[in-house]
C-alpha cells in the first residue's frame, strides 16, 4: 500500500486582494448604518437620513442651554453635540389624526404681574389654536433631541422640514435661514434669534429678548410676557404680537394685506414703515407720538389715538398699548435725527443691556406666585375696552 504523500504548496496567496474585498464589505456596511440610524454614542456627531418633510423635537430642560439651528442643502439631519449632554430618538407619527392633528394646540400663556417693579400676582393668556401652514398630512419622521441642562447644540436641518419645534427653559436659541413649513419656539427665558427665515412661526417667551431680522413670514405669532420683541427689515403677511410689560418694535419693515395687531398691557409700541400702510394707534393712559419724513397722511385725534397713511396705502396695522406709548414712523429709528426725549422708550427698546449681551450670561426667572385653591375655581375678569377681549385675563382677589 502506497503510503500518503505531502506536497508543498508554492503559490502565492493573493492577500491584499482578500482583505480588500473584507474592508469594501464592511465600508458599505458602516455607510448604511449612517444613512438609516444614529452614529455610534461615543461620537459628537450624529447624522439621519430623513424624507417627507422630517419633523425635529428639541427639548432643553434646565438652565444655560445654548442651541443653534441652522439649514443646508443635505436631505440630512446632522447634531453636533460635542458635551455628549443629549438623548436622541427617531420615530415617526401620522399627521392629520386626533392624536397629531394639523393644528397645534397653544396652551394658556401664564406670567408674572409686576406694579413699579415688584411682583403682585399672576395673569393668565387663554390658549390658542394655531393652524399649521405647508406641513402635509400623512407619515413623518420624527427626530426627537433631548437634554437635561447647560447643552451646547447644533443642529443642521434640510430645506424641506416640516416642522422645528424647540422648547427651552432658559438660555440662547439661534435660528439661521430656516426655510422650513412650521417654527415654534417655547422659551421661558433667555434670548430667541431669528435671522433670514421664511415660514410660519410662533414665539413665546417669559423674560428676555426675542429678536427676529431680515425674516419673511406668512404668519408669526408672538406671547410674551417682560421679554423685548424687535423685528428688523421684516416682512409679514399676518402677524399678531402680545407683551404684557416688553415693549415691541416693528422697525423698517412691511406688511402684505392680512391681520396686523401690536398689543401691549405696559409695554412700549413702535411701528416703522418703509411701504404702503394704514397705521391706527392708540394708547389708554400713553400717548401716541408720529414722525415721518416721507409724505403722509396723519390723522391726530388728542395725545392717546392716531392714524397715518403711508405710500398711498396698504394693510390695516393696529397698535394698542394700555399704559405705554405708542410711536408711530416711517423707515428705521435710526434714520430719523432730533428726535425728542419723549422717544426715548422706542430706542430703549433696541438696546441690549450689557450683563445680557455678555456671552453665557443667562437670566433667572421669577418665581410664580402660586394662588389661592378658591381663585382656581373662579372665573377671571374681562379685558379693558381698549384691548381685545380675553387677550388679558387677570385673576380676581379679594381685598
Amino acid at each position: 500500500m502506497t503510503g500518503i504523500t505531502r506536497q508543498t504548496y508554492h503559490e502565492v496567496v493573493d492577500v491584499l486582494r482578500t482583505r480588500a474585498a473584507r474592508w469594501i464589505a464592511a465600508g458599505l456596511g458602516l455607510l448604511l448604518l449612517a444613512l438609516g440610524k444614529l452614529a455610534p454614542a461615543g461620537a459628537d456627531s450624529n447624522t439621519l437620513l430623513l424624507t417627507n418633510q422630517p419633523v425635529v423635537v428639541i427639548l432643553l430642560a434646565g438652565h444655560g442651554n445654548d442651541v443653534t439651528v441652522r439649514t443646508w442643502d443635505r436631505p440630512f439631519v446632522q447634531i453636533d453635540d460635542p458635551d455628549n449632554a443629549t438623548t436622541i430618538t427617531r420615530t415617526a407619527a401620522v399627521w392629520g389624526t386626533p392624536r397629531f392633528p394639523l393644528t397645534a394646540r397653544l396652551p394658556p400663556f401664564r406670567y408674572v404681574e409686576r406694579q413699579d417693579g415688584q411682583i403682585v400676582g399672576n395673569g393668565l393668556m387663554p390658549p390658542e389654536d394655531f393652524p399649521l401652514s405647508g406641513f402635509r398630512a400623512g407619515a413623518h419622521d420624527v427626530v426627537r433631541i433631548r437634554a437635561l441642562t447647560a447643552a451646547h447644540v447644533t443642529v443642521m436641518v434640510p430645506p424641506e422640514t416640516g416642522y422645528l419645534d424647540i422648547r427651552s427653559n432658559g438660555g440662547s436659541t439661534t435660528i439661521d435661514g430656516y426655510h422650513g413649513a412650521d417654527l415654534f419656539i417655547r422659551q421661558s427665558y433667555g434670548q430667541i434669534h431669528v435671522g433670514d427665515a421664511a415660514t410660519t412661526a410662533y414665539f413665546e417667551l417669559q423674560n428676555g429678548l426675542v429678536q427676529l431680522s431680515d425674516d419673511d413670514f406668512s404668519r408669526v405669532r408672538v406671547r410674551a410676557n417682560a421679554a423685548r420683541v424687535v423685528f428688523e427689515r421684516c416682512r409679514s403677511t399676518q402677524i399678531e404680537a402680545t407683551t404684557v410689560s416688553g415693549s415691541i418694535v416693528y422697525d423698517g419693515g412691511s406688511f402684505e394685506p392680512g391681520l396686523a395687531r401690536f398689543e401691549s398691557e405696559s409695554g412700549a409700541i413702535a411701528l416703522g414703515v418703509n411701504a404702503g400702510a394704514q397705521l391706527v394707534a392708540h394708547s389708554q393712559d400713553g400717548r401716541v407720538f408720529t414722525r415721518f419724513d416721507q409724505p403722509a397722511q396723519v390723522t391726530q385725534r388728542g395725545e392717546s389715538d392716531a392714524a397715518a397713511t403711508i405710500g398711498g396705502g396698504g394693510a390695516l396695522v393696529n397698535a394698542i398699548s394700555q399704559r405705554g406709548n405708542v410711536y408711530l414712523y416711517d423707515g428705521a429709528l435710526n434714520d430719523h435725527r432730533n428726535l425728542g426725549p419723549e422717544w426715548r422708550p422706542a430706542h430703549q427698546a433696541f438696546r441690549r443691556p450689557a450683563a445680557m449681551a455678555q456671552p453665557g450670561f443667562q437670566r433667572p426667572p421669577p418665581m410664580l406666585q402660586r394662588p389661592p385653591l378658591y381663585q382656581h375655581l373662579r372665573r377671571y375678569a374681562p379685558a379693558r375696552p381698549a384691548l381685545r377681549a380675553r387677550t388679558f385675563e387677570r385673576v380676581r382677589r379679594r381685598a
